[in-house]
């Protein structure tokens, strides 16, 4: 409402209201002067009558004719072409002095990806973990490598995981959400019912009102999503930072057969709950590259919970994890290194996001993408540059869980998956043979 000039509600008088608003929202952080808005007093009307036909009206003005309506649709879709092609930015002027060529690679990367796109590859950190000393405790069952640490709690077993994320949207409760699932998707492979958690949360600089909103915000959506899912929001720890990240650690009781990497045999099925290609995705959003209705149904998907997918799982796996960072191939070759056995993948048959394929093959990489694939390569046959092919080595973000199970229960354990809304699929199958991947 414009009540110091009232006019009739228009979307023209906020289109020309934005200059001002931007320029005087400069004004207001820098001491400048502000603009006064001085609205016009009428404005011509195109109103569609159906049948690309249009009727115009300004003042004492006013005509129908279909040249009015191509008028009206070119004026449309000009306006709404500016919310979907956006011109590119300018990069900055270098200064006099630069850095030396190759001083620093990073320097002139692609902006880091959030969400597990910014994770360390799979070779720096395996070979950081391999420096780790041996647990002297008896009560730690497992070491570093597998989806959580497994403990002994008196005659109990739990399982640890941590994880945080860069955040990969704005609004806090959405990346809240994404961060929580993520983090429980540990929890799920490892075949645990949820026990506790702890965030660890950094919040950007803001003002002390914004910062106790915010982190209510966090707080609040963090323990509806644990509680959701039979844990409790049991502590934690905040901070301020240059972004917003946010995790959690989170603990679960298992029974006494916890589903892990190793185990898978020949001939088993490989299943997997979820599409793969939200590394993809991600990286294209944050060039504006990236379809709406794509990312929306890409959050829809990361927000699910996998509870049921892994309930269904966990009584026929051999050997579960779950599809983060380190992409389909990094997760599985992790599982058929554990188990001493190879598999066939089809990658025609590993479900995509919408959109991925099609980013893929514009040369739309994730951060960690390059060392996915120099880690994994190696060890995979076959393999071509198709971008299908090159989404195996996408970070996954909330990724799905990947099953080794027999293959007789293959098919009854899919319809399961679909029943309880799961678009999973059966990917391949485990062979005798070396941890080498076989694209078929």
């Amino acid at each position: 409402n414009l009540s110091y000039a009232p006019r009739p509600k228009a979307g023209v008088y906020a289109v020309r209201e934005a200059p001002i608003l931007a320029n005087n929202l400069r004004a207001a952080l820098t001491g400048r002067p502000v603009l006064t808005s001085r609205p016009q007093k009428d404005y011509l009307k195109l109103i569609s009558l159906g049948g690309k036909d249009a009727l115009a009206e300004k003042a004492r003005f006013t005509a129908a004719a279909p040249w009015l309506w191509r008028v009206k649709d070119r004026i449309d879709r000009d306006f709404m072409a500016k919310f979907r092609t956006f011109p590119p930015m300018r990069d900055p002027a270098l200064p006099a002095e630069r850095v030396r060529t190759g001083a620093n690679p990073a320097a002139a990367a692609d902006p880091l990806c959030g969400g597990c796109g910014s994770k360390l590859g799979a070779g720096g950190l395996g070979t950081a973990l391999a420096t780790l000393p041996l647990p002297r405790r008896p009560d730690i069952l497992s070491l570093p490598g597998d989806d959580a640490a497994l403990l002994r709690v008196g005659g109990a077993l739990q399982v640890v995981t941590t994880d945080h994320l860069r955040a990969v949207v704005e609004d806090p409760g959405l990346m809240t959400r994404i961060a929580a699932i993520h983090a429980l998707g540990d929890i799920w492979a490892m075949g645990a019912q949820p026990q506790a958690a702890f965030a660890t949360v950094i919040l950007p600089r803001m003002s002390e009102p914004l910062l106790e909103r915010t982190l209510h915000e966090v707080l609040a959506v963090a323990s509806d999503t644990f509680r959701s899912e039979g844990a409790e929001l049991a502590g934690g720890h905040t901070t301020q930072g240059a972004e917003l990240t946010i995790g959690f650690t989170v603990t679960g009781i298992v029974g006494t057969a916890p589903a892990t990497l190793s185990g898978a045999r020949p001939g088993d099925a490989l299943v997997l709950t979820r599409p793969i290609g939200s590394g993809t995705l991600l990286a294209a959003e944050m060039r504006g590259l990236a379809r709406g209705t794509d990312m929306a149904a890409l959050y829809a998907a990361m927000v699910t919970p996998q509870a049921a997918a892994a309930a269904i799982l966990g009584p026929v796996t051999h050997a579960m994890t779950d599809v983060t960072g380190f992409g389909l191939a990094g997760h599985l070759l992790a599982i058929l290194r554990a188990s001493g056995v190879g598999a066939e993948v089809c990658p025609l048959s590993v479900p995509l996001y919408a959109g991925a394929e099609e980013l893929a093959e514009q040369g739309v990489r994730s951060t960690i993408f390059a060392a996915n694939r120099d880690h994994a390569l190696p060890h995979i046959y076959a393999v071509t540059d198709t971008p299908r092919n090159l989404l195996l080595f996408d970070p996954q973000t909330c990724g799905g869980l990947l099953a080794a199970i027999p293959a007789a229960e293959a098919e009854a354990t899919l319809a399961a998956l679909a029943a309880a809304g799961f678009p999973a699929a059966r990917i391949g199958k485990v062979i005798s043979g070396p941890p080498r991947i076989d694209l078929r």
